[in-house]
């Protein structure tokens, strides 16, 4: 049996070659050894522990809890997909003095990341069978801040249900995935892992207009009846 010797240019090639594996797998180890020191590891919490069945008043302005109506639970495989991404869920339906209604529905997640993260009320709508039409953004006036919120028309057969929510992503206010990816991006190079809260109101409307001023109204007296630290966490900065 006969050895074959390398040519001194083969021999310069396979050399460059190990040369590159070693060095890219100097990378790789450097790569995983950054990831693994800068991984988020310190929770950020809005409301410190309180929860949201305290957080927020059964009665305020000219609104008051409506016992008569309970909001519908989703599904079991959607209420089992929700109870693994949120930490604890709120769901209450107000009515005022003149009988008109507005159904508040609150969800916390304790950490967002990528494997745990808010689901927009497109899907969960979708979901349960309604039609979901995305009317975009809007502006709404509350206190003395005009903040950006997120407009759906969804309807299943006879009844049409306007809805406007916002997500708070570790404080900061979101109306899109993109903005609550960014949020939770911020959060993880400085080292922290961020809650997350989606906040949803919604009415039985035909007129999606009159239903969203109502919702606007809602939010306002809502807002002004609460401490200012728990405003702000539920409206973000």
């Amino acid at each position: 049996m006969t050895m074959q010797m390398l040519s001194p240019r083969q021999s310069t090639s396979v050399s460059a070659f190990m040369l590159r594996a070693w060095a890219l797998l100097a990378v790789c180890i450097m790569a995983a050894a950054i990831a693994y020191w800068t991984r988020p590891t310190t929770e950020i919490s809005m409301f410190q522990g309180k929860k949201l069945e305290q957080l927020i008043p059964i009665r305020f302005g000219e609104w008051q809890l409506d016992k008569l109506i309970v909001p519908i639970n989703p599904d079991p495989s959607t209420l089992a997909a929700v109870n693994r991404i949120y930490s604890e869920t709120l769901a209450r339906t107000y009515v005022n003095s003149r009988g008109q209604r507005v159904m508040l529905s609150l969800a916390y997640g304790r950490r967002q990341n990528d494997t745990m993260r808010l689901h927009r009320p497109e899907g969960c709508y979708a979901g349960q069978g309604f039609a979901v039409r995305l009317l975009g953004a809007a502006q709404v006036e509350v206190g003395d801040r005009t903040m950006a919120v997120m407009r759906l028309d969804t309807s299943m057969s006879m009844r049409q249900e306007p809805v406007t929510y916002w997500m708070v992503v570790g404080g900061m206010h979101a109306i899109d995935q993109l903005q609550a990816k960014f949020a939770q991006l911020e959060f993880g190079i400085k080292g922290f892992i961020p809650d997350g809260l989606l906040f949803r109101v919604s009415s039985f409307d035909a007129v999606p207009s009159s239903g969203f001023a109502l919702q606007d109204a809602f939010v306002r007296d809502l807002i002004a009846a609460v401490p200012a630290p728990i405003a702000q966490g539920l409206l973000g900065t």
